[in-house]
């Protein structure tokens, strides 16, 4: 467990975002119900001018301010990693007298307490408005808010694990990215290629799905859409969260390489994924060239574009050193 001296050292080096971040999620939430109640008093004092009845309603599936909460999540952990890696922050950090495991606890407690308390006290102080305003219904109020945080968490846990594995903010966002649609590349692309190689139809894609298969996709949580299912989906999030922190405390403590500058701290990463890419710039592209023309001739021309794009979009980015500031 750090020692406070850690926890101090954490706030005084982000303490303007912390703050921002703190009472954007604190407010936020309260001031949708707020502004759901101001438009709505605007209705009933000019409603000879308006067409229909106004009714005091808050859904939380249109664009409330709390469906970008993740976005501050994905903030935190690049300033705490990606940020202080390319400051040279890091060189800092390491020397002061903690382990590497104290250090990512430090970093993930402080993000994680900015992220889970504010939004715990902004629900409550929703839940007192709407019991003060009394609106008409608010829509997937509770399923919502508290889901968010699990959401929230989802998305800084993620991008933690991507910065602890790679050498700069570019490598940070990227992998975190793929891993977040890894379930399409991975999976659904493949199908997609089989379908036109041998002309049939590969059932799991065109069949029905469970629902709750789409949400180990992490991307799929940027539609608030899910908190119109049950809320026990939201374990799954849950339990990502939790392989995503894991992930990033053993690659913290075990890649010692902090300032060079890589895509991966862990070299033995740099082929596989590699070829990784290859293969995937060859199937998008493929898939691509046979949407456009309709043909397999399209199809084997867009591999063969896909293939010189991937080995060149994966060598300049995995092998070429960033410069860091």
């Amino acid at each position: 467990m750090p020692d406070s001296g850690l926890f101090y050292k954490e706030w005084k080096q982000n303490k303007a975002l912390l703050t921002t971040v703190f009472f954007v999620l604190m407010l936020s939430n309260p001031f949708t119900v707020l502004n759901t109640y101001i438009s709505y008093q605007g209705c009933v004092d000019h409603q000879n001018d308006w067409v229909g009845n106004c009714v005091f309603s808050i859904n939380y599936l249109n664009g409330t301010f709390i469906s970008f909460f993740w976005i501050w999540g994905v903030v935190l952990a690049v300033s705490q990693l990606g940020i202080e890696r390319s400051k040279s922050f890091f060189d800092f950090t390491l020397s002061l007298p903690y382990t590497r495991g104290q250090i990512f606890h430090a970093k993930f407690l402080i993000g994680g307490m900015v992220i889970v308390v504010p939004q715990l006290i902004g629900y409550v102080l929703s839940v007192l408005l709407i019991m003060l305003l009394k609106p008409d219904q608010a829509v997937y109020f509770h399923n919502y808010s508290l889901g968010m945080i699990i959401v929230s968490m989802l998305a800084y846990s993620l991008v933690m694990a991507g910065g602890a594995l790679t050498g700069n903010i570019f490598a940070q966002l990227l992998v975190s990215f793929t891993v977040a649609i890894s379930p399409f590349l991975l999976i659904s692309l493949p199908a997609i290629n089989l379908e036109i190689l041998f002309g049939g139809s590969i059932d799991f894609i065109h069949g029905p799905i469970p629902k709750w298969v789409q949400y180990f996709i992490p991307i799929i949580y940027v539609d608030s859409k899910w908190a119109e299912n049950s809320p026990y989906y939201l374990v799954i999030p849950a339990i990502m969260t939790i392989i995503f922190y894991i992930i990033g405390y053993v690659s913290f403590v075990k890649l010692s390489n902090e300032r060079n500058g890589y895509f991966f701290l862990w070299k033995p990463l740099d082929r596989p994924v590699q070829i990784i890419v290859i293969i995937i710039g060859i199937m998008g592209f493929g898939y691509f060239g046979f949407s456009a023309s309709e043909s397999f001739a399209g199809y084997l021309i867009g591999m063969a574009a896909g293939a010189v794009i991937g080995f060149l979009i994966s060598y300049f980015a995995i092998y070429k050193k960033t410069k860091l500031l």
